[in-house]
């Protein structure tokens, strides 16, 4: 006697894969900006990045196209996620002061948390592999900046004179010791020093 299989009640079903693609995009964001920085953005390969973000070169050229629009893409991102922190703490601001010293808790804070995003977004020389975007003194943080110490001069809180030339002084003041935070050439901690490199900065150009 030949016995039937049994068909099971329930077939079994090809078990389906679920890939979130903004995961995936922000892994290899994330990926690529630390190999930009670590190593710097001509020495970085297409393959590097899938070797240390796990992901396929299929899915970067699917989602970006090219290295290029890779470090676009971390430019813009980095700048908006500055200007939101930046225009979130300006909304507590009434002095020239404390919205120029906004603009630097901001820088340093992302030090602290973040310091790949503030070398890729301050110290990296841009206009090399992606000339289409402004210089960073030229972006949507720096411009808001120099409207800030221009209204100080109208309202006597800033010394006359042109406003680009101290708004170079002022975050030339707030900037230098960030880069050499990062380069660990200060001899003490950023933020132990904070207070005074805002003073310093202020000083430069109070009126």
């Amino acid at each position: 006697m030949i016995l039937q299989k049994e068909t099971p009640l329930f077939p079994k079903t090809k078990k389906i894969r679920h890939i979130d693609p903004e995961s995936k995009r922000e892994k290899i964001l994330d990926t690529s900006l630390s190999l930009f920085v670590e190593k710097g953005y001509h020495r970085v390969s297409i393959p590097n990045i899938v070797e240390a973000s796990g992901t396929s070169t299929g899915a970067i050229y699917n989602l970006f196209g090219n290295k290029e629009n890779i470090a676009l893409t971390l430019h813009q991102q980095l700048i908006e996620k500055f200007m939101h922190s930046f225009q979130g703490r300006l909304q507590n601001c009434t002095t020239t002061y404390a919205k120029l010293r906004a603009f630097s808790e901001v820088i340093y804070e992302q030090t602290e948390t973040d310091p790949n995003c503030v070398e890729y977004m301050f110290f990296m020389r841009h206009c090399e592999f992606i000339p289409e975007v402004s210089p960073i003194c030229m972006t949507e943080p720096f411009r808001v900046l120099r409207e800030i110490i221009r209204d100080g001069m109208n309202c006597g809180d800033v010394r006359p004179g042109d406003f680009f030339t101290s708004a170079v002084s002022y975050t030339g003041a707030i900037l230098r010791p960030v880069q050499l935070h990062l380069e660990c050439m200060l001899p003490k901690p950023l933020m132990e020093s904070a207070e005074d490199f805002y003073e310093n900065a202020w000083a430069a150009i109070k009126a």
